[in-house]
């Protein structure tokens, strides 16, 4: 894998190499720590499994964990944990990671076990059927947690046929018939060489990180894949479900925006003012002064070709109307009466806060530098992006304002507790 460096010189401290087989490989020196966190991230998540497989890409994630042809799965724990450092991975629709935290003194070897999970797992069979078990497991604990269930059944009506309303787990009947056979074919036909990131922050060389990837990560590069279809969105729908529980938890959302769309600043800078902390309207209107609540915040969630913005409510099975009912008052009084400059002045410097304080450790920069290269193909320093947020100005939070929170445009799904089923007022319905 002889590599062909391209140094993007933004500041004095990012680089970044594309290697002849695609491989992107992007790094944060940050000369003041003690540590490095870096991460492999492929470009493929619960977007690619298929119907019929789904959870595919959550199970594989599990599985490089169990063994490679050089480590058992204890000693891949061992080896990171054993210098003090921790190792982990995810996966969410469009993206698997595996990451490591260890002192920069120990770089090599985080790389080394990093690349080993991709290049040679061993799959077996017998912890495969082992690894089944427990993610069933794990379905069945997450759709016991309604407060988190209630974003798949969101995502179900938002999304409608689209891959992306594919849970990321999968389900019981669709993990439990997954063979080695559809795992290796997998791991060799969405992990390839060019759909890989490595992204690295902390106490490093770059040209060293280069070298050393070029040596362990032995991948072939393969052809792209095919684009995804474009999200055809049903209807706006209200839907309830009915679980076993105590109170009714509700999202409330529709379309965002993607990571790449230049209005991402004035849609964080709405969501913040919304629902973003315990100053924000809706925290304080339904928690604080209509006791509706415990729980009440806004989400984003920016894709590579579509978002989010939504918002989610845990309260009380009678007092969903009431809910519902304020914050479509809270909407209209922002699209009514705007937004105050004082209130958007200190909404700029709550987020500018919340992401500086996110970035001071190697991890934050890690994560950051990953989806920045993934999702916009270059580095965005953090004075550009303090920047960014300063220049926002009130009519581009409020054109957001005037797509987002509008009642009739709203996607609803609430779960309800099996013994409770109250019936919707008519003159709520939408």
């Amino acid at each position: 894998m002889a590599g062909t460096e391209v140094v993007v010189v933004t500041d004095h401290d990012f680089s970044k190499t594309i290697t002849d087989g695609g491989l992107r490989i992007v790094s944060e020196r940050m000369p003041s720590v003690r540590s490095v966190a870096i991460g492999i991230w492929v470009t493929t998540g619960s977007i690619d499994d298929g119907n019929e497989l789904a959870g595919i890409a959550h199970l594989l994630e599990h599985m490089v964990f169990k063994g490679t042809s050089n480590r058992s799965g204890l000693q891949i724990v061992q080896a990171i944990e054993g210098v003090g450092g921790h190792i982990n991975a995810f996966t969410s629709k469009e993206i698997t990671c595996f990451y490591a935290q260890v002192l920069d003194q120990h770089l090599d070897l985080a790389l080394d076990v990093l690349c080993d999970l991709l290049v040679s797992p061993t799959l077996s069979a017998e912890d495969l059927e082992r690894e089944k078990l427990v993610i069933s497991e794990e379905i069945r604990q997450y759709e016991d947690s309604p407060d988190e269930l209630i974003f798949d059944y969101f995502s179900k009506i938002l999304y409608g046929d689209h891959p992306l309303a594919r849970p990321i787990l999968g389900s019981v009947e669709t993990v439990g018939s997954i063979s080695q056979n559809q795992l290796e074919n997998h791991l060799q036909n969405n992990y390839p060489l060019n759909r890989i990131v490595i992204a690295a922050a902390g106490n490093l060389d770059h040209r060293r990180l280069v070298a050393e990837t070029e040596k362990r990560l032995r991948l072939k590069a393969l052809d792209d894949p095919p684009e995804m279809p474009a999200v055809m969105y049903p209807q706006p729908t209200f839907e309830r479900y009915y679980r076993p529980g105590q109170g009714a938890h509700l999202c409330r959302g529709l379309p965002g925006i993607s990571y790449s769309d230049q209005r991402k600043f004035a849609s964080l800078l709405l969501s913040n003012l919304l629902g973003g902390g315990m100053s924000s309207r809706l925290f304080q209107r339904i928690r604080e002064k209509e006791a509706l609540a415990y729980s009440v915040y806004t989400f984003l969630d920016s894709l590579k070709s579509s978002g989010v913005f939504g918002i989610y409510v845990g309260t009380d099975p009678n007092r969903v109307d009431d809910t519902l009912a304020v914050i479509d008052e809270e909407y209209r009084k922002i699209l009514k009466e705007g937004i105050p400059k004082d209130e958007l002045s200190r909404t700029k410097e709550q987020l500018k806060g919340n992401l500086v304080l996110g970035l001071e450790g190697t991890s934050g920069r890690m994560f950051r530098l990953a989806k920045l290269e993934i999702y916009l193909g270059r580095f965005v320093t953090l004075d550009e992006t303090l920047t960014l947020i300063d220049q926002v100005a009130e009519a581009e939070v409020m054109a957001l304002a005037q797509e987002f929170l509008v009642t009739e445009k709203q996607y609803t799904a609430i779960i309800y507790p099996e013994e409770k089923t109250p019936r919707r007022k008519k003159a709520n319905k939408s």
